[in-house]
């Protein structure tokens, strides 16, 4: 795919390559706020001190003065740089061609490389990875010079391509994670079933944080259709025709169904979710999401 082909005319008219349009919403996500956008880790217990006046109340370890009848404060530190990992979903769903906005591969590759942007902008290390059925492209956590240029070269030679395997891309990764990341998972979390869950499990049991970013194109979400329509599963190759005024309702309704069963489990294991469709404004719906995560952390 070339570069051109992920331009956004209606955001990036202007712009004639991934690296300037990821350069050009990642900047103007920035702009969007008075200090830089937050995309590291919530601060981590340290240590316990024994509270003095003029501590915040918010801090006492209650549990610990149940015990001990005094009061202690619980200390925090927050690691000077991060360790952020990206994985990019490149299974044939990705491609589906829409009537509005970008298709969701191309969203994911826009929304991929402005995070790293963001990421690299604050002195933190990035890595990459894209999977379908396995592991396409691996670049392990650097936070040199060269890595934003490696990683848009990356995504300009990716291909989308066949099923999806999830759990395969845990095991080939958690083995590079040396010490605790970010993982930040790019995908439509299509023909997941469970691997969604036991990926998120396995990150979790880790101790590494992780944000989900949830891809689905107008057409997935409003299913605009009527009359007959013919429907192909993009990875399976499956056909269907359908009435698809009567089956509306239906689908809506297993819809909604779905995002809420992906929520609740995303918030169970305190994982950072978030749906994006991908006839939203990129740079507006980036800095939505910088600004809420900003004030909850």
């Amino acid at each position: 795919m070339k570069s051109d082909q992920f331009i956004d005319p209606s955001l990036l008219a202007h712009v004639k390559s991934l690296y300037l349009t990821a350069k050009t919403v990642a900047e103007g996500a920035i702009g969007g706020f008075h200090k830089s956008p937050y995309l590291g880790h919530n601060a981590e217990f340290s240590h316990h001190k024994e509270y003095m006046i003029g501590d915040e109340i918010k801090h006492i370890d209650w549990k610990r003065y149940a015990k001990s009848g005094k009061f202690y404060i619980k200390q925090y530190e927050e690691s000077s740089s991060l360790n952020a990992m990206i994985l990019l979903d490149q299974s044939a769903s990705m491609s589906v061609e829409t009537k509005t906005g970008l298709n969701k591969d191309q969203y994911a590759k826009i929304l991929t490389s402005s995070l790293a942007y963001l990421l690299l902008e604050q002195h933190d290390g990035i890595g990459f990875m894209s999977f379908a059925q396995n592991v396409n492209s691996f670049l392990p956590i650097s936070s040199k010079k060269t890595r934003f240029a490696e990683l848009i070269t990356t995504l300009e030679s990716e291909q989308v391509s066949g099923s999806t395997s999830l759990i395969n891309a845990m095991n080939q990764l958690l083995p590079n994670l040396k010490k605790r990341s970010l993982v930040i998972i790019i995908s439509d979390f299509l023909h997941m079933d469970n691997d969604l869950l036991e990926a998120i499990k396995m990150l979790r049991y880790f101790k590494h944080e992780v944000i989900a970013f949830h891809l689905l194109n107008n057409e997935e979400i409003d299913f605009p259709y009527k009359d007959f329509t013919l429907f192909e599963d993009p990875e399976t190759k499956v056909s269907m025709g359908v009435d698809a005024s009567s089956v509306k309702k239906l689908y809506k309704k297993n819809l909604d169904l779905y995002l809420n069963e992906v929520k609740s489990s995303m918030h169970k294991y305190n994982v950072d979710y978030q749906l994006f469709q991908t006839n939203q404004n990129i740079e507006k719906a980036l800095i939505h999401y910088l600004y809420r995560r900003g004030r909850h952390s």
